[in-house]
């Protein structure tokens, strides 16, 4: 007997009622779950291992990249109304890990996805998304070795004074690997007694990015793009040896924060 193809489409929706949603998203392994939303790197070859760009005609390899971000929220009616993060190894409810590097030899340990707690409905509803660059105060802070992940990951922490990096990029020019060039941003001008104590009021210089992005409404598959080369606007990367942790007084350190909140280097796909 001939089965019409609705009629198997009708069966496998039936079937899906009867399962959890995992099962369902092994029936249609490409349905996107609302609230998820890829970061793609832009002007950087991803495939090849480790990553490569081109900056200012010279070729770049990224040894490491990773950024995080927090406290997600969407507007809805004019109106900001937080959402959480989805809990799992890179996202706590009010913290995510965006980890790009490096999945070569067999590590695929990385992370390019936000995953937000949030309906099809209410994404459609939203016309603008807010997160923040960087850590809140008390998590940026706290003791990492009692933190969740990810926000344990000792390659992107400091020190308690300092606390974490908030982005965390280091490169190496691909015809000279002797020349490096990192840019590791977090809070500057924190003041406790020790490199090993938390402050108890905020860092002279913060270095948290807000950032908003518009919406278009009735619109829930979303894609972020990236640019890494954008970020670097401006900077000449072979007259230095980046930023790390120096307040926006230094020039290079000035240019990049300015890069990151006046240029479009995070935008939708």
């Amino acid at each position: 007997m001939e089965i019409l193809p609705n009629v198997i489409s009708r069966a496998a929706v039936s079937v899906c009622l009867l399962f959890t949603l995992s099962a369902c998203d092994t029936l249609f392994p490409d349905k996107r779950m609302a609230g998820t939303i890829p970061v793609h790197l832009k002007h950087v070859d991803t495939a090849t291992c480790p990553m490569t760009m081109k900056i200012n005609d010279t070729d770049w390899t990224v040894d490491y990249f990773g950024f995080y971000v927090s406290n997600p929220e969407v507007r809805i009616d004019g109106k900001w109304q937080p959402v959480s993060f989805i809990q799992n190894e890179w996202q706590t409810s009010k913290v995510a890990l965006l980890k790009y590097h490096p999945s070569c030899g067999g590590n695929k340990a990385g992370n390019t996805k936000l995953k937000i707690n949030a309906s099809e409905k209410l994404m459609q509803l939203a016309t603008n998304l807010r997160f923040m660059v960087g850590l809140p105060f008390a998590e940026n802070h706290a003791n990492p070795l009692t933190q969740p992940s990810p926000l344990n990951d000792s390659t992107m922490f400091w020190s308690w004074q300092a606390g974490h990096k908030f982005i965390r990029l280091d490169i190496h020019n691909s015809q000279q690997p002797s020349q490096t060039w990192s840019y590791h941003l977090g809070s500057v001008g924190c003041e406790s007694e020790s490199a090993m104590r938390p402050p108890e009021k905020a860092c002279k210089f913060t270095n948290r990015v807000e950032m908003i992005l518009p919406m278009t409404q009735l619109d829930w598959e979303l894609d972020l793009s990236l640019s890494v080369p954008v970020m670097l606007s401006q900077v000449n990367l072979t007259q230095s040896e980046g930023c790390m942790f120096e307040s926006p007084e230094n020039p290079v350190c000035g240019q990049l924060l300015k890069n990151l909140l006046h240029r479009p280097w995070l935008d939708w796909q």
